[in-house]
């Protein structure tokens, strides 16, 4: 005669436990906690052990050797603006206010960006290559930036480029030549500017 109240199969038991125990360990693991790595980096780390690197922003997993960067669309964007400094490689270049202004959104170590340099307040366009300086504290990049862009004028559009090199903060612009080279961009070439050009710059980069 089977018996009315029969104990519970301990191997259920268990194995529910350890289910259970699994899913919690997973969860604790993936709560990402904030951690300097400069300073106090995790030891002995599990595969899969997730944490939010407070130094360098980012959040990191480990893989069994090393720690790995989650992708940056993990991370929430920052959004930048900033008026960089408009000048000629003759430093002769006369302008009011802010001609320049550049709006970056950065995700992780990503930065797009885009930049407008307005002809509406140049009186002078000066002499010399044009180029602009990113002011202090603006993130420097991990390698050489080449933004491509154009000019608009009187109705005409003009390609142009701008190159920055790595961990400088100088933008200088170029133009493409026919020839397959390139050559500067100044006050009159690729055409002459005035008050109503406007110069367009968009650029992906990699923050160091």
């Amino acid at each position: 005669m089977p018996y009315i109240n029969q104990p519970p199969d301990l191997r259920v038991l268990f194995s529910d436990l350890d289910q259970r125990l699994r899913k919690l360990e997973l969860a604790q693991r993936l709560t990402a906690p904030n951690v300097d790595f400069s300073t106090n980096t995790p030891t002995n780390p599990r595969v899969g052990d997730m944490f939010y690197d407070t130094n360098a922003d980012l959040l990191k997993y480990w893989n069994g050797s090393a720690w790995i960067e989650i992708a940056d669309n993990n991370l929430s964007p920052t959004i930048l603006t900033v008026n960089p400094i408009l000048k000629t490689t003759n430093n002769n270049i006369v302008y009011s206010g802010n001609p320049v202004t550049v709006e970056g959104e950065r995700v992780g170590k990503m930065l797009t960006a885009y930049a407008e340099i307005l002809g509406t307040t140049v009186t002078s366009w000066g002499t010399g290559q044009i180029y602009f300086t990113l002011p202090g504290g603006f993130p420097t990049f991990a390698h050489d930036v080449v933004a491509p862009g154009y000019i608009t004028d009187n109705g005409n559009t003009y390609t142009i480029f701008g190159l920055l090199a790595q961990g400088s903060s100088d933008m200088y612009l170029w133009s493409p030549t026919s020839n397959g080279g390139s050559d500067i961009v100044d006050h009159n070439s690729p055409t002459v500017l005035d008050s109503g050009s406007k110069l367009i710059l968009n650029g992906v980069a990699i923050i160091q």
